[in-house]
């Protein structure tokens, strides 16, 4: 099978989120498929003309070949305003016009044209807009969340009145855009049940297939905890989701945790730490802020609670993934575990509100049996169904159904 793989980022180095199901799946689909991959350089993960040829060489291993284009409003901080503000003056959303080139374009363009592709799988929303609907090629694109729900949230979570109103407008821009676009596609790829369900209610008629995010269980594994009792959080800071939801944990359960485990720690690891997260470790010695990280696991296996305090979030949080294969025990917010096929009580701890999400957060601390069952039982069930080769597999299915699904309309 020879796949065209469009994505929004160039998917190397595999250190979470898009970044890690992108290079796992094309590691996967490579036993089975020849890739050629068009990629968007973000210049914040891969800064340097050697970090740029190291992703080559690497993404080359599992590519018959690699091609690399830039993302404009990555290019500078004022070509990021004019990104924002072309956003606002327009119909369409600020991603579908960051990821405008012509470059890009002209190259899918040309490649679908030599008639060589079995399929085009469009890694995100965003880069629809370089397929054209008459073509006789199958197409797939994935969902990695309900981009306009998570815009909804991301509004639901500000306190500005401008910042607000903004990205309710883009709400409404990307829900509108997914509608239409959706449609084009043989086949539409979600991270999780609910996103498919969520989808297709809106879009009545959709061929849909769950791809679930994974977890690579030989490189996340478990290992004993000793020593001072700690907490963890990792995720990038320069998501919204990740900053949110640790400075909501230090203001609202932080207190109410060191108060009942005055030697207790916390540590937040991940890249760009806001000022205001550095100004609370400057004043609170028991708060470690890491910055980025080469190895997240170190700092995993020596914490006792993988805390999961999200509020805004979609699709499933490959964190989540990474901390149950390490076996850590886990209190999260139902948004933190949404999609994954997970039972409170049994997996996981799961808390909304901050009193009880402290709570229970404490009695994890306290209770080294019940630690040892859930991180076992989380263990276990990503083994059974989260690991990447199983879902390598499923996405084969899932071109195999829109080759199908072309088949059966010409």
């Amino acid at each position: 099978m020879n796949v065209l793989f469009l994505s929004q980022i160039v998917p190397y180095p595999p250190h979470g989120g898009v970044l890690q199901r992108g290079y796992n799946l094309l590691k996967e689909l490579s036993h089975d498929a020849s890739i050629h991959l068009l990629a968007f350089v973000h210049p914040d993960v891969l800064p340097h003309a050697e970090s740029l040829e190291a992703s080559r060489i690497a993404l080359q291993k599992h590519c018959v070949a690699v091609e690399y284009f830039q993302l404009w409003p990555k290019t500078s901080p004022v070509h990021r305003v004019a990104g924002l503000a072309a956003a606002a003056l327009s119909s369409m959303p600020f991603s579908v016009l960051a990821h405008r080139s012509r470059a890009f374009h002209g190259r899918v363009r040309d490649l679908v044209s030599s008639n060589r592709f079995d399929i085009v799988h469009a890694d995100t929303i965003a880069l629809a807009q370089f397929l054209d609907s008459q073509w006789s090629i199958p197409t797939v694109l994935t969902h990695h969340n309900i981009e306009s729900q998570l815009m909804e949230r991301r509004a639901g979570a500000e306190t500005g009145f401008l910042a607000r109103t903004y990205l309710r407008r883009e709400a409404r821009k990307l829900s509108a855009y997914e509608n239409q676009m959706s449609r084009m596609f043989d086949v539409n790829v979600f991270v999780s049940k609910t996103d498919e369900r969520t989808l297709a209610e809106r879009i009545p008629g959709l061929q849909t297939s769950v791809v679930p995010n994974g977890v690579d269980v030989e490189y996340f594994t478990s290992r004993q905890q000793n020593g001072r009792p700690t907490l963890i959080y990792t995720g990038g800071m320069n998501m919204f989701a990740n900053r949110d939801a640790v400075l909501s944990f230090l203001q609202r359960m932080w207190p109410l945790v060191k108060k009942a485990m005055p030697d207790v720690r916390f540590f937040a690891v991940g890249q760009d730490p806001p000022n205001e997260l550095l100004d609370i470790a400057a004043r609170d010695p028991q708060v470690v802020v890491t910055g980025y990280v080469t190895d997240v696991r170190p700092f995993v296996w020596d914490a006792t609670v993988y805390v999961v305090p999200l509020r805004v979030g979609g699709g499933t949080r490959l964190k989540v993934l990474d901390a149950m294969a390490m076996g850590k025990a886990i209190v999260s917010t139902s948004i933190g575990c949404e999609g994954l096929d997970v039972k409170p009580d049994v997996h996981l701890l799961v808390a909304d509100e901050p009193a009880a999400f402290a709570d229970k957060t404490i009695q994890l601390l306290r209770d080294a049996e019940l630690r040892a069952r859930l991180g076992r039982n989380a263990r276990e069930l990503v083994e059974q169904c989260y690991s990447w080769k199983k879902i390598g597999r499923q996405l084969i299915e899932a071109y195999r159904m829109a080759i199908d699904k072309r088949r059966r309309r010409s």
